[in-house]
C-alpha cells in the first residue's frame, strides 16, 4: 500500500466535500478503499522505539482519522438535508449505507406528508387514545345486614379494584421521550392524563402512546443506554 499516495486521496476527496455545497462522487468501490485504508493506519504500530516516528505517525494518524470520520460527517449532513427537501440524489455517487439512509428517509417524509391532514394532533383538543380497562375478579358476597357492614363491604371492594388498576398499570411498559413541538394533553393506555407538554419537555408514558407521539413527528426516544 502506497500511504503517501492513499493520504492525498483521502485528502483530496475531504477538501473537495468540504468546499461542495453538493455531495462529491464518493461510490461504494471508492468508500471501501478509503475505509480499508482508515482501519490500516488505525491499527498500525510502530516498533521502533525511536520517539520521533512514533510521534510522527500520531500525527499522522490523527489527520487520517480525522477527514475520514468529518467526509463521513459531511456527507450525513448533505443527505438528511436533500431528503428532507426531497431533492434527488445520483445514487451513482454514494455509498450503499448512504442509499439506504436517503431512501428510507425519503419514504419516512413522504408518508408523513400522506397522513398529516388526517393527524389527530393538529387541534388543542384533549386526546384519547383506546383505553384498557381493569377487570377486578367479580367478589361474591352476602347481602350485609347493617349500614356498617355494607361501608366496610363498599370499602374492600374499592381496595380489590384500587389493586387491580395497580397490577394492570404495572403491566404497561413505558418510554422516555422528549417532545420536539408543543403538544396537547392525552389520555395513557394506562388511563392517567398526561400534559400538555411544551417543545422540549420530557415525560415517562406508556409505550404505545410513546410509539404514536414519536410516529407523528411529535416526540422523540431517549436513549438511556
Amino acid at each position: 500500500m502506497d500511504l503517501l499516495k492513499e493520504y492525498k486521496c483521502l485528502y483530496e476527496q475531504w477538501r473537495e466535500e468540504f468546499n461542495k455545497k453538493n455531495l462529491a462522487v464518493l461510490p461504494q468501490n471508492q468508500f471501501l478503499k478509503y475505509k480499508k485504508f482508515y482501519e490500516f493506519i488505525d491499527n498500525f504500530e510502530v516498533e521502533d522505539d525511536d520517539h520521533l516516528k512514533k510521534q510522527i505517525l500520531e500525527t499522522y494518524k490523527d489527520n487520517i482519522c480525522f477527514m475520514f470520520k468529518d467526509i463521513l460527517k459531511m456527507r450525513e449532513a448533505k443527505i438528511i438535508n436533500s431528503a428532507l427537501n426531497l431533492r434527488e440524489i445520483d445514487m451513482d455517487n454514494i455509498y450503499e449505507a448512504e442509499k439506504l439512509l436517503f431512501q428510507n428517509m425519503v419514504a419516512s417524509i413522504k408518508g408523513y406528508q400522506k397522513v398529516k391532514s388526517l393527524s389527530i394532533y393538529e387541534n388543542n383538543e384533549k386526546l384519547y387514545f383506546p383505553e384498557i380497562k381493569p377487570q377486578p375478579k367479580e367478589i361474591e358476597m352476602e347481602r350485609p345486614e347493617n349500614p356498617i357492614e355494607s361501608l366496610q363491604t363498599q370499602e374492600n371492594m374499592r381496595e380489590e379494584i384500587s389493586v387491580q388498576v395497580q397490577i394492570e398499570q404495572k403491566e404497561i411498559n413505558y418510554s422516555i421521550v422528549r417532545f420536539i413541538k408543543d403538544t396537547p394533553s392525552l389520555v395513557g393506555i394506562d388511563l392517567l392524563h398526561y400534559g400538555p407538554f411544551k417543545k422540549e419537555d420530557i415525560a415517562n408514558i406508556p409505550f404505545k402512546n410513546a410509539e404514536i407521539l414519536v410516529n407523528e413527528k411529535f416526540a422523540e426516544y431517549i436513549d438511556l443506554s
